[in-house]
């Protein structure tokens, strides 16, 4: 097992323990992640700070918590985006349908999460109930105040229970998932990432927007779990949705698909080392397709 591996299992035990004795919640302050649509590394060690203060800043701008451990299941998670002078953010321009994007990956990239919080404007406080596995998790809320430049807040949280991280495996160019098969290919000379969906072997032509888009795409870098935005393409309704993205020579990533076909959203996942020579691995067969869930509704997250 490698070093943050360790450090990541010691944490999730030591939440745990530190649970039953003093009650998780009340440990170390909140944190929280919102969602109102469909859908769901690091070396450094995980820093919990008090209640109100948990979050990284990213330039003027900082991702505060309520509560940066929680307990697994669906829990209530709730923010606030605070400027420089510590105030909440109450007014948003919308991008991609939405007026803030949040973002839950597990820190070793097994799993990913996509939801939409709903906003209370008076007192900026984003809530979004979601469901996590136990494990240390990074969450991303993407967002433009209103009349500024698009920008990215994020935070750590701590989900407990028992924990044993991934390994990120090999390289992975196509993804199953629900029924579908999805191929990546790059070009690096362009700065260019084609997706090619199909189902039981045909192409699939009608895929239906979803956040302004036939697809919406999330990569994170695996050393150190930067959140790269990546822009789509224009373009048909499939079979093939293109992106431009541009990524750190030498560095792995984890890429999330996110498309919507059949009143669904679907996700599909893709590791990938660039600036390499493609030596992708094929995927096992994915077990017998459960029935389709209905819709979800506005308020609730998608799980990967």
């Amino acid at each position: 097992m490698k070093t943050w591996q360790r450090v990541l299992a010691y944490g999730a035990a030591l939440v745990v323990v530190l649970g039953v004795a003093i009650g998780i919640g009340r440990l170390v302050g909140p944190i929280e992640t919102g969602s109102d649509d469909e859908h769901g590394h690091d070396a450094e060690p995980i820093h919990l700070e008090p209640a109100g203060e948990a979050g990284h800043e990213h330039g003027a701008y900082q991702l505060a918590l309520e509560h940066d451990v929680l307990d697994s299941g669906r829990p209530q998670v709730a923010f606030r985006i605070l400027d420089d002078s510590g105030e909440p953010v109450t007014s948003y321009d919308v991008q991609h349908e939405k007026r803030l994007h949040l973002i839950a990956v597990r820190r070793d990239l097994a799993e990913f999460r996509h939801v939409h919080p709903r906003l209370d404007a008076t007192t900026g406080r984003w809530t979004v109930p979601i469901s996590l596995e136990a494990g240390a998790w990074r969450v991303y809320a993407d967002f433009a105040p209103a009349g500024a430049e698009p920008t990215v807040a994020e935070a750590d949280l701590m989900v407990a229970g028992e924990f044993a991280p991934e390994e990120l495996g090999p390289d992975t160019a196509t993804a199953r998932v629900d029924g579908y098969e999805v191929h990546l290919e790059r070009d690096e000379a362009t700065s260019t990432v084609t997706l090619h969906v199909t189902r039981d072997g045909a192409e699939v032509t009608d895929l239906q927007p979803y956040l302004g888009a036939y697809g919406h795409l999330v990569a994170i870098r695996a050393d150190d779990l930067t959140y790269l935005h990546v822009h789509p393409e224009e373009g048909p309704p499939g079979p093939e949705v293109g992106f431009h993205a541009e990524f750190d020579e030498g560095a792995r990533y984890r890429l999330f698909l996110d498309f919507k076909h059949g009143g669904r959203v679907h996700t599909a996942d893709f590791t990938i080392s660039a600036g390499a020579a493609e030596h992708a691995e094929e995927p096992a067969e994915e077990p017998a397709e459960e029935p389709a869930e209905e819709p979800e509704e506005e308020g609730s997250g998608h799980d990967h």
